[in-house]
């Protein structure tokens, strides 16, 4: 009876192994994944976007390599495709064109609605930087988009054992669609 129970042990104990090994892959790249998109971010925000298209890049490939790597492992690089969406989202408004899709960036539903409700704060950044510049239509353009990303992920309403902490960024989102909106009411 005992050697049943052995070898079982033994088995669980290989794959135990195996998955952490992956692991310690899957951090490492996780962060520069995160780094990645930081710096991307960043970039933006200092009107480099030739930069922040080559970091964005960069974490677009990390993010490709932690999905390979990260079967059953997945809570362990959730906050690098998450960071992608909202480099993304981002960069996607800072060249003028459509959000992206879901699909178009390979990420699941919660890292997808998460990175857009992250995005709105980067627009916030920009919209108050577009106000200290002089530039209200371009601190509209960012409102516009805040507003349109809010208003979508308002219909999310599930409890937070389905999303997370999906409802307490969206009334962050909220907070600072107000606040901007009272930027732009003032200049």
């Amino acid at each position: 009876m005992e050697d049943g129970i052995e070898q079982s042990i033994k088995l669980i104990a290989t794959r135990l192994e195996d998955k952490e090994k992956r692991q310690d892959t899957l951090i490492p790249l996780t962060r520069q994944v995160v780094r990645e998109c930081a710096t991307s971010i960043k970039a933006m925000h200092a009107d480099n976007l030739q930069s922040a298209k080559e970091h964005l890049e960069l974490a677009g490939k990390g993010l490709e390599e932690l999905k390979r790597l990260s079967t059953g492992l997945e809570a362990t690089g959730a906050v690098a495709p998450q960071e992608f969406v909202e480099a993304s989202c981002l960069m996607a408004v800072f060249e003028k064109k459509a959000l992206p899709k879901q699909d178009e960036l390979g990420v699941d539903d919660l890292a997808y609605l998460n990175g857009l409700a992250d995005c709105v704060g980067e627009l916030r950044r920009e919209l108050q930087l577009a106000l200290r510049r002089g530039d209200a239509t371009e601190a509209e353009r960012y409102y516009d988009a805040m507003d349109a990303i809010y208003e979508n992920l308002m219909v999310i309403r599930f409890s937070s054992s389905l999303v997370g902490s999906l409802k307490r960024k969206q009334d962050v989102a909220r907070g600072q669609l107000e606040q901007a909106r009272s930027e732009l009411l003032r200049k």
